[in-house]
């Protein structure tokens, strides 16, 4: 019997926790930001709201938490093309009796949620897109010292909150900062994430809305 495809049995299944775990030590000695559970969880959690507010189904909803949950795990690997190594990995996981259009979706969500250049394929994959590149949250930093820190990390160190708020009524995905600018300035946080805020927008308009980003109560999208 064909067994459904569910966010437990994703999250309580050994050898995933295993492979996040080690790329989090691997990450953790090359001094990157977290790339664990907690960072699996934000992204999932996002990915699955985002969906709600739209109004897309429970299924649907679940299916993109699973994908954002999963989307970094080819990192074990290696951070290189780990997009394609996670969705190579993930279909490993599943049993190929279980293969079917819902396992292809999540599938394809992580094998091109780095493909910044292109519209992600999806509403799934677009959700995926979201959590990820929207997770720029201080929690995931590994050192306080900031003489250690390179620009992209400066740039997690200044961001001390970071909300992502749906609106289904006026058809936007917003994207709420507040910012240390004695940190970074709202110049260093273009200058190292405007790759990743384009690609919010054509996720966003992926799902028929528009992306806007707020940085400490200013309005620059």
């Amino acid at each position: 019997m064909k067994q459904e495809l569910t966010f437990e049995s994703i999250r309580n299944n050994k050898e995933i926790q295993t492979y996040l775990e080690f790329t989090d030590e691997a990450f953790a000695q090359m001094g990157y930001k977290e790339h664990g559970q907690s960072h699996a969880m934000y992204c999932a959690e996002i990915a699955e709201q985002v969906l709600k507010y739209l109004g897309y189904s429970k299924r649907e909803q679940e299916i993109a938490k699973i994908a954002a949950y999963l989307h970094d795990m080819g990192n074990i690997i290696s951070k290189d093309e780990h997009d394609k190594s996670g969705a190579a990995m993930f279909l490993n996981i599943i049993d190929n009796h279980d293969f079917n259009e819902e396992v292809y979706a999540v599938t394809s969500a992580i094998g091109c949620h780095e493909d910044k250049h292109t519209d992600p394929i999806s509403p799934i994959a677009a959700a995926l897109v979201l959590g990820d590149k929207t997770d720029v949250r201080r929690e995931r930093l590994r050192t306080e010292t900031k003489a250690a820190l390179d620009k992209h990390s400066k740039v997690i160190a200044a961001c001390q909150k970071v909300d992502v708020v749906v609106n289904k009524e006026e058809k936007t995905i917003a994207l709420r900062l507040k910012i240390d600018t004695s940190i970074c300035s709202v110049m260093d946080y273009f200058e190292i994430f405007l790759a990743r805020t384009n690609y919010c927008r054509r996720a966003s308009r992926v799902l028929g809305c528009n992306f806007e980003l707020y940085i400490n109560k200013d309005k620059f999208l």
